[in-house]
């Protein structure tokens, strides 16, 4: 009796989970799998200083908030609410913010960015991405569209034909806009970002904000926000001429020394004043990529993980990756990234709630600026600015929130191809 009853809650909850894209669920499982073998493969180099165990107890570590997040990933499936009020998705952030503020207490290889407990290290402004798109997602989602909802039934009254009334109507919209939605978005990035960047010295994270902060705001389809982005744009050139000119200037005290040295070494790695010191990693990153050639030097044959780069499971692991399995098994560890990408923009074509729209664009830019800062930084093509390869590299905080974020956006998914199965099944009974 107790294993029938077991079995049928077992397919209650497949039940429950049906309408999940699996797509998603084995590309992310393909990616876990493969970072784990990756980090024993790549913490093997270390074990000489380190100690002999040092492989297993960073795949003990990494296997314990693997473990963590897919519990989150499964139970945030089914508990996340998409409507849940502005305030609480504001409390997230504001949470986020606290404990970056906290990391100040600790300094780890020159960022205040980790909080240190035991043997572990919490990470976050990676939480801190997740509650910037879910805050992003309900300002646009549901504000935005509140706004210009009462704009147009104002507009469509009888005294609205007065031209002095339609001016005021807009001139009134335009203000709520700016008070209610570009105000808050513009706040809620720029502190974010101001923290990462330059009170936590973690210049990757900040840069990932942006992007994803940044890619939500254009993915407003409203057309009552359509001027508003052209000023975004014009704000956006003058903080990369900014960024430029204080890099030129030394940082003007804003840049850490080591923010500065990223990205002088990135303009000229070979040159004999650093190639010993601030791109020794840069430079056998980019040794790493070329033993690997087409098709790699073979499953533990790395060279470069031999103390060439230091903590190679972490940042650094895609050089592994590419020199064990060339290029062509680089090739295919993108193959699960861009299924997960494409798929959640697939989705999000086809959400008629904004919200919900939005969620799967910020998760789905979360993943592909993750992807794109860190190959980009290991191959030299951009500035390294040391942030993990999602779900592959070592590192508890970046897998949660992976995880988390995919959680979510399984969650959503699931509702919306439920009522797509309902819709379905009722108009063939019909029939």
């Amino acid at each position: 009796m107790d294993t029938i009853m077991t079995l049928i809650r077992y397919i209650q909850k497949w039940i429950r989970r049906k309408g999940t894209d699996k797509g998603i669920s084995i590309s992310a499982f393909l990616l876990c799998a493969f970072g784990m073998v990756m980090i024993g493969d790549a913490s093997v180099g270390m074990a000489i200083t380190r100690g002999d165990n040092y492989a297993i107890i960073n795949m003990g570590k990494q296997l314990v908030f693997l473990l963590a997040g897919g519990f989150i990933y499964f139970w945030i499936q089914h508990k996340f609410q998409v409507n849940r009020s502005h305030v609480r998705m504001r409390n997230y952030y504001y949470i986020a913010l606290i404990l970056m503020g906290i990391c100040r207490l600790w300094n780890i290889n020159g960022s205040h960015a980790w909080i240190k407990l035991g043997p572990f290290t919490i990470q976050p402004s990676e939480f801190m991405k997740i509650a910037l798109i879910l805050l992003y997602a309900q300002i646009l989602g549901t504000e935005l569209p509140r706004i210009i909802r009462k704009r147009n039934e104002a507009l469509s009254k009888p005294q609205a034909k007065d031209p002095l009334v339609r001016k005021a109507v807009r001139d009134r919209a335009t203000e709520r806009i700016v008070g209610k939605v570009v105000a808050p978005l513009f706040g809620y990035g720029i502190l974010a970002f101001l923290t990462c960047g330059f009170y936590q010295g973690d210049l990757g994270s900040a840069i990932i904000i942006f992007g994803i902060c940044l890619t939500l705001f254009f993915a407003t389809a409203e057309r009552g926000f359509k001027r508003l982005k052209r000023v975004a744009i014009l704000v956006i050139i003058g903080g990369l001429i900014f960024i430029y000119f204080i890099t030129k200037m030394g940082g003007a005290g804003l840049l850490k020394p080591h923010q500065i040295a990223r990205f002088i070494t990135w303009l000229d790695p070979l040159n004999d004043k650093y190639i010993f010191g601030t791109s020794y990693q840069i430079v056998n990153g980019m040794v790493g990529y070329s033993n690997g050639g087409l098709i790699g030097r073979g499953f533990g044959n790395s060279i470069m993980k031999y103390g060439y780069i230091p903590e190679a499971q972490n940042d650094y692991i895609s050089a592994i990756i590419a020199e064990e399995f060339g290029l062509l098994g680089m090739v295919l560890l993108l193959i699960p990234y861009c299924v997960i990408i494409y798929r959640l923009f697939s989705y999000a074509m086809k959400m008629e709630d904004r919200r919900s729209k939005l969620i799967l664009i910020g998760v789905a830019s979360y993943f592909f600026f993750h992807l794109l800062v860190n190959l980009g930084g290991v191959s030299g093509l951009i500035p390294m600015t040391g942030v993990p390869l999602l779900l592959v590299s070592a590192g508890g905080t970046s897998t949660l929130a992976a995880l988390t974020a995919l959680g979510i956006a399984q969650n959503i998914i699931g509702k919306y191809n439920r009522k797509q199965m309902q819709a379905l099944a009722e108009k063939e009974i019909s029939e």
